[in-house]
């Protein structure tokens, strides 16, 4: 038996509060799965993953399946940048 296998409009299905460009972002993070299996057809390439490696990955990321860890992480960043720009004071 072979393990689930899951393509990029799959990912786009998982992840569907990212935007495309949002989820290209994602695969160039380096903890990002390798791909299982990748086939070319003419200039596109077609890249599979297995479920298990994407579900490990969404459990390191959680916002990837949820909208309010997403803001979360977003507002966190926000944050540190504004510390960052004030010299360490709160903004």
């Amino acid at each position: 038996m072979t393990a689930a296998r899951l393509g990029w409009v799959d990912l786009q299905a998982r992840w569907s509060h990212y935007t495309r460009r949002g989820l290209y972002k994602v695969r160039a993070w380096p903890d990002f799965p390798k791909p299982v299996e990748s086939v070319n057809y003419g200039k596109q390439v077609f890249s599979f993953w297995h479920l298990a490696d994407i579900t490990a990955f969404e459990k390191a990321h959680p916002e990837l399946t949820s909208q309010v860890e997403k803001l979360r992480k977003v507002r966190g960043y926000q944050r540190a940048l504004a510390k960052g720009k004030h010299g360490g004071a709160e903004a």
